[in-house]
């Protein structure tokens, strides 16, 4: 009944949308599920429609990429296709470019192109070509004509600005280290390769104590294989569908959105999790979330498997989508021959939802949901602000545990950096650390580290927090 509820509203339908039977029958079942358990969890009924959509940006407030009916990356990215001034093409700055003779010639592969065509790409164009003058000469053969419409993003790359300059720096630092990714591959290669072992473990032995180690080694190994995913196309990034993620939906909620717009109403991890999760500072925040925000966890074990359910329940799987079943393969196959199918099912459910809350756990708690933190609803002092001060104002620094590579690779380690050049492997980031410092110092900003419990210990505060602020203290 927690999973229905939480993901009820994902399954109603949009008034763009032809009603089919799949969507009377999920309308009659969740809606029940719906009245049960928010009657428990004492959250009104609005509650589940009505996130919150105004913006410290007036141009963001009321749009229909921060309308409450976005409920999926897919809704959220075609939403973008009718505001971004784009015309069917892409938009880079206030030009605009027909990229289709490109698409198949791109060295990231296809799919970044096939995903973003409609659409403003300003800030992945800027933030995952290091190389911005190289990025640009082929770009001038597919220019068409100037957009008609002001971009809507606040976000700026002026030349003399923090994200230029420290990109300019990182480039020349980039021409001695290279972009090797020996390091990474070894260390998600390890961890799913135990992860299977540990699958043989289980069925060897159905023991759920085994199906809860494996389950923690999957969400490490999914956290490894986030660094890929941000990478030219590979075939690591498709670990991470064995813990029930899809890497386009991933790569259009966590690239597209999280990554370019951290921390407002555009990125989906924020929105996506209304209203169990309420990290803006507004006072309308349900009243579980704002006196109880440490059972909040309650949630974690059903995003994965709740992802899954919206995709088929919309209709957007694909065919790799499938490699969610190598697990329960391996536990029918590899198990006693008096092992059942209900064994199996019990024991992969086991793994996926410890896998889910490990996960979850890992991903908000790693630097951006700090009190001190901007956040969409605080006070902003100007209209347009520098890409990269904002990604610096909406993360805390982490004192990592242990400065140790694999810990960092599993734990979404240096992960200011990693916002600032996300198509940088992890390996190559470490590499940086004295430029990035040093171009902080000449633009004082505050590195000042914090120890993970406390970054921790702040999510749960940003969770009661509802009084806007100005952006963190230096």
């Amino acid at each position: 009944s927690v999973v229905f509820c939480i993901f009820y509203d994902h399954f109603q339908i949009s008034y763009y949308r032809q009603f089919t039977l799949v969507d009377l029958i999920s309308v009659l079942v969740f809606k029940r599920c719906h009245f049960i358990v928010t009657s428990i969890l004492i959250f009104k009924p609005n509650d589940f429609v009505m996130a919150p959509r105004t913006s410290s940006w007036p141009a963001w407030t009321n749009i229909s990429s921060t309308d409450s009916c976005i409920k999926s990356a897919d809704d959220w990215i075609e939403a973008h296709r009718k505001e971004d001034g784009a015309d069917g093409l892409w938009r880079i700055h206030d030009g605009l470019y027909d990229l289709r003779r490109w698409i198949n010639l791109h060295p990231g592969g296809p799919q970044w192109l096939e995903m973003t065509r409609g659409t403003d790409v300003t800030e992945l164009f800027e933030t995952y070509h290091v190389n911005a003058e190289a990025a640009a000469r082929p770009l001038r053969n597919y220019y068409v004509r100037r957009a008609t419409s002001p971009r809507t993003s606040p976000f700026t790359f002026e030349p003399d600005g923090f994200y230029n300059v420290l990109r300019s720096r990182v480039a020349t630092e980039l021409r001695s280290t290279g972009n090797g990714r020996a390091k990474s591959a070894l260390v998600v290669d390890t961890c799913f390769l135990v992860a299977l072992v540990l699958c043989v473990a289980v069925a060897r032995t159905q023991h759920y104590t085994s199906a809860l180690a494996a389950g923690v080694t999957l969400a490490l190994g999914t956290v490894a294989s986030h660094n890929f995913t941000h990478l030219a196309d590979n075939w690591r990034m498709y670990y991470m569908e064995l813990s029930f993620l899809s890497v386009r939906e991933w790569r259009i909620s966590h690239v597209l959105s999280h990554h370019v717009f951290t921390n407002t109403v555009q990125d989906l991890e924020m929105t996506l999790f209304y209203p169990f999760l309420h990290w803006f500072p507004t006072d309308d925040k349900p009243f579980t979330v704002r006196w109880a925000p440490y059972l909040t966890p309650v949630v974690y074990p059903f995003v994965l498997p709740g992802q899954f359910f919206i995709r088929t329940f919309k209709r957007k799987n694909d065919i790799t989508n499938f490699l969610i079943f190598v697990i329960p393969t391996i536990l029918f196959f590899c198990g006693s021959t008096t092992i059942t199918i209900m064994c199996v099912c019990k024991l992969w459910l086991t793994m996926i939802l410890t896998s889910s809350f490990v996960f979850t756990f890992l991903g908000l708690s790693v630097s951006h949901h700090f009190p001190n933190n901007f956040h969409d609803g605080d006070y902003v002092s100007t209209e347009r602000i520098d890409w990269g001060l904002h990604q610096m104002e909406t993360s805390a620094e982490r004192n990592e545990l242990i400065d140790n590579f694999f810990i960092t690779m599993v734990t979404f380690g240096d992960h200011t950096l990693h916002h600032l050049f996300p198509s940088l492997d992890h390996s190559v980031i470490l590499n940086l650390q004295d430029t990035f410092k040093y171009t902080c110092e000449e633009f004082g900003l505050d590195l000042t580290q914090k120890p993970f419990t406390t970054i921790v210990r702040g999510q749960f505060k940003q969770l009661v927090r509802i009084t806007p602020k100005n952006p963190k203290k230096k």
